[in-house]
């Protein structure tokens, strides 16, 4: 609610009163208005938050709390201005309980202005607010920075330190891109004043300390990018972290070993991204329900898995590493996501079952894809999932160097694998003429008798080129135009005749302009 349904309000009331003696009441954004243009009343208080005179507004007569609870839902910029109309919203605007710097709320251009000017001009503005504010009622702060300079980090402190206080419940800090060289101040952590801190959310700045961090009990959410924390220092952050429910640690490059411990036994998810040294995740909370990982070779260890239900697996040879090593990790697993950029081997036979897995989804897009890696070989990866309904592949057409089926004279591969009659969706986006991938879909429409929907995408999911705006296709090169015509030809030759009738073909080819492409 912004300064519009402010009006819409005072209006409502303004019908249901009497006219103040000296007429009609003026509209608030009139008030702003004229404080934009410089008009003011003789009513003095330097302690606006705009430095300037305090305009006496006889608005309607509603309860303090009730405007405070207005006041604090306007844009940051509207409740400053309105705090300068009356001493009612000057109070509101000194307990505001949720603030946001950033180049947005302060009205900083951040192209016309140079670095070290946005750099002053936001410490300065952000120094003024605060120190006006009270620090009564802060339940959220969250300071993203648009510039950073030798400064920042002392006006930083000294805003950390008003800010954090038992009332506090949110605290999203957000530094420049390997600029800033802060080291966040954990103590603010401890005797309390962090007591009542439910989210924190950290990025670009170092973690120290290994003692004292004892106000932490009531923290659910923790989002660490690209901090500067150890081992030991995380283990200190977690294992005061009890009632902890969700964790991120993304770009945190001295984790070797990360440990969750059994006394987070509120923990539901975490995800693990991009943490270059990471070799190994131990988990003992028994409550995890889904996790995502992306990183290079990772070994997952979780003592109590019988309540994951959800995994996303981005990592070298996910697709050889998840049927060996998770069916007897996570044996309730029914949503598993694997995204796989090495896979120099096919898919293994094991004799492990995901016997309660329902959604499947394969992606091998990265630039290390292996030609060798035979897609036929995700046959296994069906089999061994009974229960599976819904099952997607993705693959890199241009990347994959298979040989193709037209002009192949050999038959298709064959194998015995068992009855389908769950799987009601196939789909495969990236579907190219590798003879391998019009073996799979043939595997399909011959095992799966449950199947309601087949979709084979040869554009690797991209928008329609023909929907585009602009009147001419962006998306296709004449590669990818070239692959998918063959494509469209394998469709036609070795799979529309095998389509049983009550199961729905989709095929997506290149649209009217991607076909125009001179090849």
């Amino acid at each position: 609610m912004g300064l519009l349904a402010l009006n819409h309000l005072m209006s409502f009331q303004r019908r249901r009163r009497r006219r103040r003696r000296r007429g009609e009441i003026r509209p608030l954004n009139g008030l702003v208005s004229s404080l934009a243009n410089g008009k003011r009343s003789n009513h003095k208080d330097d302690d606006s938050p705009q430095g300037g005179k305090i305009m006496r507004f006889s608005g309607p007569d509603l309860p303090e709390d009730i405007w405070g609870h207005i006041h604090s839902l306007m844009p940051l910029q509207d409740a400053a201005r309105t705090a300068s109309v009356s001493h009612a919203f000057l109070r509101s605007w000194r307990c505001r309980p949720n603030i946001t710097f950033s180049s947005t709320t302060l009205g900083l251009n951040e192209d016309v202005h140079g670095e070290n000017k946005i750099a002053s001009d936001f410490n300065s503005r952000v120094d003024h607010i605060l120190k006006k504010h009270s620090g009564f009622g802060l339940r959220s702060l969250k300071i993203e920075f648009c510039g950073y300079n030798s400064n920042t980090h002392c006006y930083l402190n000294s805003w950390l330190e008003s800010a954090v206080t038992p009332e506090l419940e949110e605290l999203i800090l957000l530094l420049p891109l390997k600029k800033a060289k802060y080291c966040f101040p954990s103590s603010l952590l401890s005797r309390g004043s962090g007591n009542s801190i439910r989210h924190l959310t950290l990025s670009w700045c170092a973690f120290r300390t290994t003692v004292g961090l004892d106000s932490l009990k009531n923290l659910t959410s923790v989002i660490l990018h690209d901090v500067r924390i150890t081992e030991e220092e995380l283990g200190c952050l977690l294992s005061n972290s009890s009632a902890l429910e969700q964790f991120n640690l993304v770009y945190c490059s001295k984790i070797t070993c990360l440990k969750i411990p059994c006394l987070m036994k509120r923990l539901s998810c975490f995800s693990v991204l991009e943490c270059d040294k990471l070799r190994v995740i131990e988990s003992k909370a028994p409550n995890v329900s889904s996790f995502y990982i992306r990183g290079g070779q990772l070994e997952v260890s979780l003592a109590e898995s019988l309540q994951v239900k959800d995994i996303t697996l981005s990592m070298d040879c996910a697709i050889s590493y998840a049927p060996v090593k998770l069916p007897s990790v996570v044996p309730n697993l029914e949503i598993l996501s694997i995204i796989s950029s090495r896979e120099a081997v096919s898919t293994p036979l094991s004799p492990s079952k995901f016997l309660h897995l329902k959604v499947l989804g394969i992606s091998l897009h990265g630039a290390a894809f292996s030609p060798a890696y035979d897609c036929f070989s995700v046959v296994y990866f069906l089999d061994a999932a009974p229960s599976l309904e819904t099952f997607v592949l993705g693959v890199s057409q241009l990347r994959m160097q298979h040989d193709s089926i037209i002009g192949d004279p050999s038959p298709l591969r064959q194998i015995s694998g068992r009855r389908h009659d769950h799987l009601k969706n196939v789909k495969i986006t990236g579907f190219c003429s590798a003879k391998s991938l019009v073996e799979l879909v043939c595997y399909v429409l011959e095992n799966v008798t449950s199947l309601d929907c087949l979709t084979l995408d040869t554009t690797m999911g991209l928008p329609r080129c023909s929907a585009n705006k602009l009147g001419k296709c962006l998306t296709m090169g004449k590669d990818m135009v070239r692959e998918s015509q063959q494509a469209l030809l394998a469709v036609e030759a070795f799979i529309e005749g095998k389509v049983p009738p009550a199961v729905k073909l989709i095929v997506l080819g290149p649209c009217s302009l991607c076909q125009d492409v001179e090849l």
